[in-house]
């Protein structure tokens, strides 16, 4: 197998995007060790079924928290007998009804209190968001007007809103989760619910307090042009603290294998949507990596160290976000045809030209688009061409000819987009921002490109 090392202009261009515990015990979320009761003088029995219900409540983490099992209520820890069917049990983020994790709880699985318990791989929840843990009743029976002053809430959680229950609206399926915007219609105690009861609920979790070394993402944006959100094969930008210890540096030019783009650097790794992204640069506070292929809409974006997984941090995908990658002084990356720097003399430490009216010039960036052929995922880019239709550019808001109106993967590098354009020949000398469109998307303002004769 062979190293590959991404040529100068690549490695430069990743460097001005990168400048640009203690174990404890888990804890039931809500404290339900003894019999529940019914509400004075509700006509129904306690614990029954009609047939397949959803249920669960809404909350916020008062500190970083780890849920580490989910559960589902089983009557037989009480008095009343069933048969426990299986029964799927979720956690949501509310703002984006993204499902975070879910495990289908059984008769076998260990109990606490009145729920029994299936373990998962840790989920850190942060402060900021709103979450929902909802199940699926399946045939099992489920609580009914359960006491507040009976089951009091842990003081790490803030409890948001009643349990809800309906029925699912995805068909007769009960292990099928559903979306939290499917279970707030109501409950069975009317609307607004008696201020002393919690109402029905059937699902539960566990957790234990977040390792204070847990990764914790702050802000996700384009490396290039610092847009909010996603898309695939994206220079990504995520910052944040604990990613590394401090003082650390690495980037992928030592890990890169036959082509292959790492998904682990230094033991760290990067989900976008659930897929592995590939990690191109790494410090305490800031990782830069090449997003994966990707589909439009919410995304949750995760970091794992060796101390964890952070909390997940929502973003929004979409198929383009054209952006220049940016040198001092917001100005777009640009070479000459030779590949030498077409920058104002001084910007950087080594000697440079601007570009010329009337010059044809390459600028660098990322994420124009999928390209015809489709290019591999996570590899460096070697034969071609891959080639983005339909892109314009303006400079000092005069059309810059686009040569054949496309951007093209740079051969030899990952990610990057060159764009050949055709500087106006009637620009006198200054700095004009430049601007790029492709499918409907513009590149962002503010970006400049220095002329001069």
């Amino acid at each position: 197998m062979t190293r590959n090392t991404l040529p100068a202009l690549g490695t430069l261009v990743l460097a001005a995007c990168l400048s640009a515990g203690t174990a404890r015990a888990d804890t039931p979320a809500i404290n339900v060790l003894g019999p529940i009761n019914p509400m004075a003088g509700y006509v129904q029995p306690f614990n029954y079924t009609q047939g397949s219900y959803i249920m669960g409540f809404v909350f916020r983490a008062n500190s970083a928290i780890s849920i580490t099992q989910l559960g589902f209520y089983d009557s037989n820890l009480t008095n009343v007998f069933e048969t426990f069917a299986n029964s799927a049990v979720g956690v949501y983020n509310m703002s984006t009804n993204a499902l975070l994790t879910s495990a289908t709880v059984h008769a076998s699985d260990p109990a606490t209190g009145l729920f029994r318990y299936a373990s998962i791989s840790p989920l850190v929840l942060n402060t900021k968001d709103t979450y929902a843990v909802v199940g699926v009743s399946a045939t099992n029976y489920y609580t009914v007007g359960v006491l507040a002053s009976g089951a009091p809430i842990n003081a790490a959680i803030t409890y948001v809103s009643p349990a809800y229950y309906g029925t699912p609206t995805v068909g007769t399926l009960t292990s099928v989760l559903v979306e939290p915007n499917q279970f707030t219609a109501g409950d069975i105690f009317g609307t607004p619910p008696p201020p002393t009861l919690m109402n029905d609920f059937g699902a539960n979790f566990q957790f234990a307090a977040a390792s204070p070394n847990l990764p914790t993402i702050t802000g996700v944006s384009s490396a290039a042009g610092g847009q909010s959100g996603v898309s695939a094969g994206t220079y990504i930008s995520i910052y944040g603290t604990n990613f590394a210890a401090a003082g650390f540096l690495d980037t992928w030019s030592n890990s890169i294998t036959g082509g292959k783009l790492p998904t682990t650097l230094d033991g760290v790794t990067v989900s976008i949507g659930g897929t592995p992204a590939y990690i191109s640069a790494l410090t305490p506070g800031q990782i830069n990596v090449l997003a994966p292929n990707l589909g439009a809409g919410s995304m949750a974006v995760t970091v794992t160290t060796a101390a964890g997984t952070s909390a997940p941090f929502t973003v929004t995908a979409q198929a383009a976000q054209p952006a220049f990658f940016l040198w001092p002084g917001n100005a777009a990356v640009a070479t000459h045809l030779d590949y030498s720097y077409a920058i104002k003399n001084g910007a950087v430490s080594t000697p440079t030209v601007p570009a010329k009216p009337g010059e044809m010039i390459v600028l660098w960036g990322s994420s124009f688009g999928p390209t015809t052929p489709a290019a591999s995922t996570g590899q460096v880019v070697t034969g071609g061409p891959y080639l983005v239709n339909g892109v314009t550019v303006t400079v000092g808001g005069l059309s810059a000819p686009v040569y054949s109106g496309v951007a093209a993967l740079a051969s030899g590098m990952a990610g990057l987009y060159q764009v050949a354009i055709t500087v106006p020949a009637s620009l006198a000398n200054g700095d004009y921002p430049v601007i790029a469109s492709v499918n409907g998307q513009q590149s962002p303002t503010g970006i400049i490109l220095t002329v001069h004769q």
